[in-house]
């Protein structure tokens, strides 16, 4: 659409017969929010030209575009943020002092955090499964306000020990507001005057949607820790009893790991901790008994399953009677003051596995122009993927861990490395710049680490992302640790695979299959009713899922029919139903069905199906009888000429029915020849011969049955005569 600017400068301009509010408003040639602002009211458009930027000379046409999104798809979005001491950026080096970082916390969570337990208001709920001051270690926390309206915020502090609600506990906010956006910080030692030893959980509730983090320090060894806060939950999208670390360190190159445990629950929690190794196999278990709004600390080394050896990357499964959440931290000492690496992560949830296809399959038809990619049903995504050098083993480098924890089903993963523009990158890459990514199994219960530094084509000190399918019955979860050894002093951060919710469909399945009536069909019922023909259209995406919102149309393009149109749109189900009533006219429709899959209003040759319907006579009954002369001469042959049609408006003829007539009357007795089967023109007669002067009254029938005998049902009509008798009178 076209503007037109008036006068005099830095006023509003009016574009009228915009009848739905716009999602984006562009001008070509100006910046929005710079050279102009818009609102939108009751059909009509305002753009103010009142910014200090560019506008149009006046009484000038300016092109406006205007996008409407009616339907917002669910995001597939994953962050982390990395921060550093000495140095900026997502690289470090020897100036770094140390470096740590976490992954974003996803809008799902968010909503879990307000759906956990009762519902209540829709409260913002959650914990941060370790806050700590033992050890030499400080935790400063930091809640901040993620709503669009000012929240109230509290905090409380519940120590370990075997306590928990019943224990000792501290408030550490009570009821502070906090405006949209705004955050607030609070320093264990230096704000709540914790004292060396303290130990527990943090619980966070909010008026309002909140995210909050536990940044934990050891200045001794340089080292850092950040754990994000998990919602309290008890949604089963959650899976709140039962949660997997990828990543556990027994004395593996200087690497051990503690698991932090809180009990979400009102109920003392008892909980399993299992430890797999990368083949699958259980090498260790132990139970902790939590009290309830407790938490325990499970140290690797101190376990005393001897399964659990040194020099071993394995895997966890956290499984308790009730909800929980826990934190995992691996950390390396070595051994010399400002020495030291650690890290930590949330003991995720795991991904149940789907299909994979490629965007260039045949059976799959783009409805954006996508080529060379892989589609997966089921994905994991790491914003932030790292090498260091080959040669001397030091740079920020990336480990990405992977678990299938379902024990009975196995898993085939898919590994494809992007660079900051998306591009595909070796080895992941075929000449074409397609995707080609890595393939491997996972059988039930295995784990494997992708380590960057094993793959000579990705260049020294790349910074990419990457995207994980997971194809198959099984599930995976998964995290990454990435680490810089020549780091001054702590180089290392974990980072969870984000679980990614499945895309509103862009791709659509082919064929689109349409189911109709058949499509040999009477015109009309046997009440004399017009038959409706309905064309059922279900369209899938590739994965097999119902595609809702797709709009469909049908044109009959020739026929008796021709020019009956009706438009449906996809349900839930991803069905539409698109009818039309016969006319009543027999013949034959050619139908077109249209099905605009990618929404650009052009009939694209994989969105139409074309075919034949065949309208038959109909299944009603009609009659129609008359006389040629309704005062016939006594003596003469009267003829009852009768017609059977099938009712509709076009009066189909209907052959093969026998035509009885009966008379009533002066010649009441009169021989009746009848019972004539109708032509194809549906026409038969029957007659007699009237002796007397004088009325009859026919009553003629449809004999559909043949037997002889007037049914109900079988249609009649009556026609009345009068006979004369010849004029012998002789003039003169």
């Amino acid at each position: 659409m076209n503007g037109t600017r008036g006068t005099p400068d830095n006023t509003t301009d009016a574009i009228t017969g915009v009848t739905t509010e716009p999602t984006a408003v562009d001008i070509t040639g100006y910046r929005a929010g710079e050279d102009y602002t818009w609102h939108w009211s009751g059909g009509t458009l305002f753009i103010d030209w009142s910014p200090a930027g560019a506008e149009p000379t006046a009484r000038t046409l300016y092109a406006v575009t205007v996008s409407v999104c009616v339907d917002v798809p669910v995001p597939r979005i994953a962050g982390v943020e990395k921060h550093t001491v000495g140095t900026s950026g997502v690289r470090t080096g020897s100036n770094t002092t140390v470096a740590d970082g976490y992954s974003a916390v996803p809008v799902q969570d968010v909503d879990l955090a307000t759906g956990g337990g009762v519902g209540l208001e829709g409260q913002s709920r959650w914990v941060l499964p370790i806050a700590q001051t033992n050890t030499g270690w400080d935790t400063e926390l930091v809640i901040t306000n993620v709503a669009k309206q000012t929240t109230a915020v509290s905090a409380t502090f519940y120590a370990a020990g075997g306590q928990g609600v019943a224990g000792e506990s501290v408030a550490l906010l009570s009821g502070v507001a906090l405006g949209p956006g705004e955050s607030i910080a609070v320093d264990l030692r230096e704000d709540a005057n914790f004292p060396e030893g303290a130990v527990g959980s943090v619980w966070v509730d909010a008026s309002r949607a909140v995210v909050a983090v536990a940044f934990r320090h050891k200045p001794a060894t340089a080292m850092m820790l950040t754990t994000v806060a998990q919602p309290r939950t008890d949604d089963a999208a959650a899976s709140p009893t039962l949660k997997f670390g990828p990543l556990v360190f027994r004395a593996y190159n200087g690497w051990n790991t503690g698991i932090n445990i809180a009990n979400l629950s009102s109920t003392t929690n008892r909980v399993t901790v299992t430890y797999y190794t990368y083949a699958g196999t259980v090498v260790a278990t132990e139970a902790v008994t939590i009290p309830p709004q407790g938490m325990e600390y499970v140290y690797t080394p101190a376990s005393g399953n001897v399964g659990l050896a040194a020099h071993q990357i394995t895997a966890v499964r956290i499984a308790g009677q009730y909800p929980l959440a826990a934190a995992i931290d691996a950390v390396k000492y070595l051994g010399g003051p400002g020495q030291g690496h650690a890290m930590s992560y949330a003991a995720g949830r795991a991904l149940a596995g789907g299909q994979v296809v490629s965007a260039d399959s045949a059976h799959v038809v783009r409805t954006l122009p996508v080529s060379g990619r892989m589609l997966y049903q089921a994905l994991l995504g790491l914003p932030l993927v790292q090498t260091g050098n080959p040669t001397t083993g030091l740079g920020d480098t990336s480990g990405i861990n992977l678990y299938n924890p379902d024990l009975g089903n196995p898993v085939t993963v898919w590994v494809q490395f992007l660079d900051s523009a998306g591009v595909p990158v070796a080895p992941t890459a075929d000449a074409t710049d397609a995707e080609q990514p890595l393939s491997f199994p996972l059988p039930a219960g295995a784990g494997a680490t992708v380590y960057t530094l094993d793959y000579h084509e990705l260049p020294a000190g790349f910074v990419g992302s990457a995207v994980v399918g997971v194809e198959g019955n099984g599930a995976l979860v998964g995290v990454s640790n990435n680490v810089n050894y020549a780091v001054g002093g702590d180089g290392s951060g974990a980072f969870n695979l984000a679980v990614v919710p499945q895309a509103t469909p862009r791709f659509v399945g082919i064929p689109i299959t349409i189911a109709g009536d058949e499509l040999f069909e009477p015109v009309t019922d046997a009440q004399g009713n017009p038959n409706e023909f309905t064309a059922r259209v279900t369209v899938h995406d590739l994965f097999g899922d119902p595609l809702p919102g797709i709009p469909a149309y049908l044109t009959v393009l020739s026929g008796p029919n021709q020019g009956e149109t009706d438009v449906a749109t996809t349900g839930a189900d991803g069905t539409a139903e698109l009818s039309y009533d016969s006319n009543g006219v027999i013949g034959e429709d050619e139908v077109l069905i249209w099905v605009d899959v990618d929404g650009d209003g052009v009939k694209g040759s994989f969105e139409i199906v074309g075919f034949f319907k065949h309208w038959e006579v109909g299944l009603g009954r009609a009659l129609d009888a008359r006389v040629d002369d309704d005062t016939p001469l006594v003596g003469t042959q009267l003829t009852v000429r009768a017609r059977v049609t099938d009712g509709s408006g076009a009066a189909n003829a209907v052959q093969g029915v026998a035509i009885r007539c009966t008379v009533e009357g002066v010649n009441g007795t009169a021989t009746v020849t009848d019972g004539a089967q109708t032509g194809t023109d549906g026409r038969a007669t029957c007659s007699y011969t009237g002796a007397n002067v004088g009325g009859d009254t026919i009553t003629v029938w449809a004999d559909l049955d043949g037997e002889g005998d007037q049914d109900a049902g079988e249609p009649s009509t009556t026609v009345d005569v009068t006979w004369t008798a010849v004029d012998m009178t002789v003039q003169g």
